[in-house]
């Protein structure tokens, strides 16, 4: 055989370079950082944030005196037969006054509002915490399963190189009278039924891929490379931590609030008003009317049905719910953690077992390849053994997903 003179090499390699299409690479922080940029519902409680915080500068604003002008012309036609009585209307009202007013000893239900807001927006914060953390394990559980697929495709896409190299080997081994046909038919049976494999994995992969840039809000239909997901387990928290059981908390404060916002319904309200401008039932001599006036108003409720006792009963057994959902939680949290320790216990075992095995089954496959070819041992021990080796491989990459997923369980109880 020829060689090929360099400079036509340095073509040929530069042309093959030139041919081929490299695939953008990504990682799960990459989808991770684009679902929680695109999720339409971080952006609605981000929004919601903002407005509480307006509401609080509303309770204070109404803290202060209220102004308006009040202006009006009434005249109401009548005559002795028909028409308003006199006396009732005056003849007419027309007004143009300023009015201010102000509720007094109101501190403890400005302050009571504005702790319902902030027991509001914190309930908000722990939505988007939460939320944040569904969207994570979501995106994480995604990505686990396209990667998966991943890693069966790049490995059968490698198995099938080695069977039709060897299809060639066998070629010339039938031809030299060492391998029966019966042995090389059987090779390229082999050998067509791995490319449906990669065939059909290559499709999978391709729809894993869509489902996820669907789940992260994107549109895009290039050929990704997946990185081998890094996810290390959190560290354990403590009960006070744990974000799954804030909601419980924050429905605490707002029976808290209610409670307060009940006692202070029956306490007396105090307004002090004032107003100026002009009050009369004679237009013609308005000017003669120009004046002022002021006053107390104080409301206290006596009685109303023994309705206080009843909304106290309400609020107190909402409490005793609230108190019995949150132990029940704690006590499933621990269940659901133990239990996915004692799984990925065994799981991080048995792949040290397959990684042993794997090694071994390696070793194996190479030898017999030598024997194969100086024809010492039958394409179908050797297609026996190949297959095996395949299944090893397929075994480590579900057990290594299967430990991925239990991280990504544990990580998102664990979420704080």
């Amino acid at each position: 055989m020829k060689s090929i003179p360099k400079r036509n090499f340095v073509i040929l390699l530069l042309v093959g370079l030139t041919s081929v299409v490299f695939p953008q690479t990504r990682n799960l922080d990459y989808y991770l950082n684009e679902g929680l940029q695109n999720s339409p519902l971080i952006k609605d409680l981000q929004n919601q944030l903002g407005s509480a915080s307006i509401d609080s500068l509303l309770v204070l604003a109404r803290k202060k005196p209220q102004v308006e002008w009040r202006s009006q012309i009434l005249y109401p036609p009548f005559n002795d037969h028909l028409g308003y009585d006199e006396v009732v209307t005056d003849g007419g009202n027309y007004q143009a006054v300023g009015y201010v007013s102000q509720n007094v000893f109101n501190r403890k239900l400005i302050s009571n509002e504005l702790n319902s807001i902030s027991t509001q927006k914190r309930g908000l914060t722990v939505n988007r915490k939460l939320t944040t953390a569904e969207l994570r394990k979501s995106v994480t559980s995604l990505y686990i399963i396209a990667y998966q697929v991943y890693s069966d495709y790049t490995f059968n896409l490698s198995f099938l190189g080695l069977m039709t190299e060897e299809n060639g080997i066998a070629e010339r081994m039938v031809k030299a009278g060492i391998f029966s046909q019966s042995d090389f038919l059987a090779l390229q049976v082999e050998t067509e039924g791995q490319k449906i494999i990669v065939r059909q994995l290559k499709n999978e992969y391709l729809k894993d891929i869509r489902l996820l840039n669907e789940a992260c809000g994107l549109v895009d239909t290039s050929s990704v490379v997946l990185m081998k997901p890094e996810i290390e387990l959190i560290s354990p928290v403590n009960y006070s931590d744990y974000l799954l059981l804030e909601p419980y908390k924050i429905d605490s404060l707002n029976i808290v609030n209610e409670k307060a916002s009940l006692d202070l319904k029956y306490k007396p309200v105090v307004t002090w008003f004032a107003d100026a401008g002009i009050l009369t039932s004679r237009p013609q001599t308005f000017y003669r009317h120009f004046g002022a006036s002021a006053g107390i108003s104080l409301n206290f409720p006596i009685y109303d049905g023994k309705q206080r006792n009843l909304d106290e009963k309400k609020l107190s057994l909402r409490e005793n719910t609230r108190s019995f959902y949150t132990y029940n939680s704690r006590k499933q949290y621990d269940q659901q953690y133990l239990r996915l320790k004692e799984e990925l216990d065994g799981l991080t075992e048995v792949r040290r077992d397959l990684d042993s095995q794997f090694r071994s089954s390696d070793l194996l496959v190479r030898s017999l390849k030598s024997e194969l070819e100086a024809g010492i041992i039958k394409m179908t021990d050797y297609l026996i053994v190949l297959k095996n080796h395949r299944n090893i491989n397929h075994s480590i990459t579900m057990s290594e997903i299967d430990i991925m997923n239990i991280i990504n369980e544990m990580n998102y109880l664990l979420a704080k």
